[in-house]
């Protein structure tokens, strides 16, 4: 497998993670737009959204970091 095969690869796995973990934070998108006012925060399951948070901004970064890796690869 050649170089540029192996970065095309990792390109499009990192962007498949990325959009798999913006996915999980647009499946748990209505359920906090639908929060009352006045719903206690203490009973929200703060660990997941923190999880899926957390997944979003690592994927997200890999993928920049991937991309800005592939940039200063010369051609």
């Amino acid at each position: 497998m050649s170089n540029e095969t192996n970065a095309l690869l990792a390109l499009k796995n990192a962007w498949t993670g990325a959009i798999a973990a913006s996915e999980r934070l647009r499946e748990l998108a209505p359920a906090v737009n639908e929060l009352a006012e006045d719903t206690d925060v203490a009973t929200l399951d703060l660990e997941a959204y923190r999880q899926a948070a957390l997944a979003h901004v690592l994927a997200s970064q890999a993928l920049r970091g991937l991309i800005e890796q592939l940039q200063r690869t010369p051609a």
